[in-house]
């Protein structure tokens, strides 16, 4: 990989570790210990992708990213925490960074993520609603690192706002979702548009009552996953429905 890579993070070992990582890559890198002197350079120089911590003293680093896309509202960014943070975790993702990594860094999940940003590719999109909030930041990091865009919430209330407000390829949606279940969450959805793929419904199977039962087998597209979540399988799972998607779209 090549190409000029903002480091941002008030750990000056980090940086420091990283930066001689990257540069053996073959990236031109410029390093930021705040998230104040990370607008700076930016205004003041192109970038093609943002490696900056959210956690920071002063201005963190989704203010930052925020402030950066102001002015540059294509810089590709990847958020990185040491620190269990999610509303922060959200806020990053629903404000467009590519993703959110979990310090410290599995060096080859980091390259492939920071590859997959720098080609500005989105293997789909993907909301996950569920009451679980660690969960959801657990989520947020391995389908974003893994290249799926990502929108976190935590009611079904607010799940079906926001995908009456955007595409999504597909729902994760916990089944006891506040206010509305994840079944009823995906019924309203499915009445606003028809055009995504797939939900799934994750929860305990105790949770799962017969009526829940016997109205999934009735809906059409509709899978069920039980907690705790084999990553791996969820992620073949998804990678799947978005390459059908890709061929239906074509």
């Amino acid at each position: 990989m090549q190409g000029r890579l903002l480091l941002v993070d008030d750990n000056e070992e980090f940086l420091d570790s990283t930066r001689d990582v990257m540069e053996h890559e073959g990236f031109q890198v410029v390093t930021a210990s705040s998230g104040e002197e990370a607008v700076r350079i930016v205004a003041s120089a192109p970038f093609d992708l943002v490696l900056m911590d959210i956690k920071m003293a002063g201005m963190n680093g989704v203010e930052a990213f925020m402030e950066m896309k102001r002015h540059h509202p294509d810089l590709k960014v990847i958020m990185c925490t040491a620190y269990i943070v999610e509303d922060l975790i959200r806020q990053a993702l629903e404000e467009g960074a590519f993703a959110v990594l979990n310090k410290p860094f599995e060096m080859g999940l980091l390259l492939k993520t920071m590859d997959s940003a720098m080609l500005g590719r989105h293997r789909g999109r993907v909301l996950v609603a569920d009451r679980d909030r660690r969960l959801c930041s657990d989520l947020a990091t391995a389908l974003g690192s893994h290249g799926h865009q990502v929108t976190l919430t935590h009611d079904g209330e607010a799940a079906v706002e926001k995908a009456s407000a955007a595409q999504f390829d597909i729902l994760l949606l916990d089944v006891k979702l506040p206010i509305l279940g994840g079944l009823d969450v995906y019924r309203r959805v499915k009445n606003i548009q028809s055009n995504f793929y797939a939900t799934i419904i994750t929860g305990f199977s105790q949770e799962m009552d017969a009526a829940t039962r016997q109205a999934m087998k009735r809906e059409q597209g509709l899978l069920s996953l039980i907690k705790p979540l084999d990553q791996a399988q969820l992620l073949e799972l998804l990678d799947s429905i978005c390459a059908a998607n890709r061929t239906r779209a074509h």
